[in-house]
C-alpha cells in the first residue's frame, strides 16, 4: 500500500532574496560613527592575521613532511593568531550587524518592536556580559603576568600573558560595538528616521 507523502517545495531564488536582503538600518549619531569607525579600523588591521595564519600553517605543513621537523612553538603561534582573529573579529561581527539572529522572526517585527528587543538585548545582555567578562580577565591576565607563565610544552611560548589579555581586548571591542549600536537604536527609539527612510 503506497502512501503519498507531501513533498516540500524549495524556492531557492526566494530564500537568496531574503537572506541577501540588508538588515535594518537604525539611524547614525556623530559619537556612533566615531566608535564604528575605530572598530572598522581595528578589524581592518586584524583581518590580515587570517593571511599570515594561512602561510604560518602551510609552512608549518612544509616543514613537517618536506623536512621532517616540527616545532611546538609554530604551533601555538597557530592557535594564538586564529584566537586574534576569531576573538577580534566577535566586535567587527557585532558592529557590522553580521551576528547570529532569527531573522525569520525579526523580519516579520515592526521596525519599533525590534528596535526595542534590540535595545532590551544589548542592555540586559550583551552589555553586563561584556562587564563580567573584564572584570574577571583582568585578574586572569595579571596572575598570568605576575607569574611570568609559560608554555607547559616543552619548546612552547612565554608570556602566556599576552594572548589571555586578547580576552579583554576582544570584549572592551564587543562593548563598543554593542554601544554604538544602542546609540543608534536609541535615536530611532527618540524620534530620528531610519536610514531607509533617510534615502
Amino acid at each position: 500500500m503506497a502512501t503519498d507523502k507531501p513533498q516540500i517545495v524549495l524556492d531557492l531564488e526566494k530564500i537568496e532574496a531574503a537572506a541577501s536582503t540588508p538588515a535594518f538600518e537604525y539611524p547614525r549619531t556623530w559619537l556612533s560613527d566615531k566608535i564604528e569607525w575605530v572598530i572598522d579600523l581595528i578589524g581592518g588591521l586584524v583581518n590580515w592575521v587570517w593571511l599570515l595564519l594561512v602561510l604560518i600553517i602551510v609552512s608549518n605543513v612544509l616543514m613537517r613532511y618536506v623536512l621532517s621537523t616540527n616545532y611546538v612553538w609554530i604551533e601555538e603561534i597557530q592557535w594564538h593568531i586564529y584566537a586574534v582573529g576569531f576573538m577580534i573579529g566577535i566586535g567587527y561581527t557585532l558592529r557590522h550587524d553580521g551576528h547570529v539572529r532569527v531573522d525569520v522572526v525579526a523580519a516579520l517585527l515592526k521596525p519599533r518592536t525590534r528596535a526595542i528587543f534590540e535595545f532590551l538585548g544589548i542592555v540586559l545582555f550583551i552589555l553586563p556580559l561584556v562587564v563580567l567578562m573584564i572584570s574577571y580577565a583582568i585578574p586572569f591576565v595579571e596572575r598570568s603576568w605576575v607569574r611570568n607563565e609559560v608554555s607547559s610544552a616543552p619548546g612552547g611560548l612565554s608570556n602566556r600573558w599576552a594572548i589571555k589579555s586578547v580576552i579583554i581586548v576582544a570584549f572592551v571591542l564587543i562593548g563598543l560595538a554593542a554601544s554604538a549600536r544602542l546609540l543608534r537604536v536609541g535615536a530611532f527609539l527618540m524620534g530620528k528616521p531610519a536610514a531607509q527612510d533617510m534615502r
